[in-house]
């Protein structure tokens, strides 16, 4: 008997092939897929890990930051008892349990992340009395706080580096100390300027400036273009004039 094969006619061998090259067709495409995925998988594990790096690193920086203001008020703030008890002033009580506030205020409530305006601004007041129980001729030692404060917080101890420096800076040879500190509140914004003349004190070029160069560096990192600052002297007067937008 004779037996004859048929082969497939030319359309049937071309949609047999196409069926038989599919499954290398899909292989293909969820080898790229998969690929593709692992790597945007990679990349946003890598953004991560970059992220929280950068903010722990940001966390570091203003932890030290932070640990400089502490023994630099404190050496001020002694500095400042110090000359009332060399005059035998009893004033010298009181200036120590200010102090203890002062500290206080430093050691707990400024650990938080922010702090109620009020209580911020109260804190700044009370330095301030301290500064002017040492002070004979505190005559020209004048604060205006104006402007609605209420619910605001803000980031702690950001001023009193400078206010800091007009008392240490702002006495001339006569004993005469000009300190104009100025505070406006309005809504979320808030104006500070301070401006002392430039006295009798000569700077110590290794630490001069430590305090300010530190109150930038945490403007920089807590209020990142939320802030604007100009500092300068003009007319024997040291100015510092910073807008702040609270958070």
């Amino acid at each position: 008997m004779l037996f004859i094969k048929l082969l497939p006619f030319p359309e049937e061998m071309s949609s047999f092939k196409g069926r038989k090259s599919l499954p290398v067709v899909y292989s293909l495409m969820f080898l790229v897929l998969g690929t593709a995925i692992k790597i945007y998988e990679e990349w946003i594990r890598n953004d991560t890990v970059k992220k929280d790096i950068e903010a722990q690193k940001n966390v570091s920086e203003l932890e030290a930051l932070k640990n400089q203001i502490n023994p630099h008020f404190l050496f001020n703030s002694l500095n400042s008892i110090y000359s009332l008890t060399v005059k035998n002033s009893n004033d010298a009580p009181e200036a120590v349990i200010m102090l203890s506030e002062l500290m206080r205020y430093m050691l707990y409530t400024s650990n938080d992340d922010f702090v109620l305006l009020k209580e911020e601004l109260t804190y700044i007041e009370n330095y301030i009395k301290l500064q002017r129980l040492r002070i004979a001729k505190n005559e020209n030692v004048k604060t205006n706080i104006h402007g609605t404060v209420s619910t605001q917080k803000i980031r702690p101890l950001l001023f009193i580096s400078y206010i800091e420096n007009a008392f240490k800076y702002g006495t001339d040879f006569n004993g005469n100390t000009e300190v104009k500190i100025d505070i406006s509140v309005k809504d979320n914004e808030l104006q500070f300027k301070c401006l002392n003349l430039i006295g009798n004190r000569t700077k110590n070029s290794e630490n001069s400036g430590i305090g300010m160069q530190n109150t930038k560096d945490r403007l920089q990192l807590l209020y990142p273009e939320k802030y604007w600052l100009t500092t300068g002297e003009n007319d024997d007067k040291f100015i510092v004039d910073l807008k702040l937008k609270l958070n």
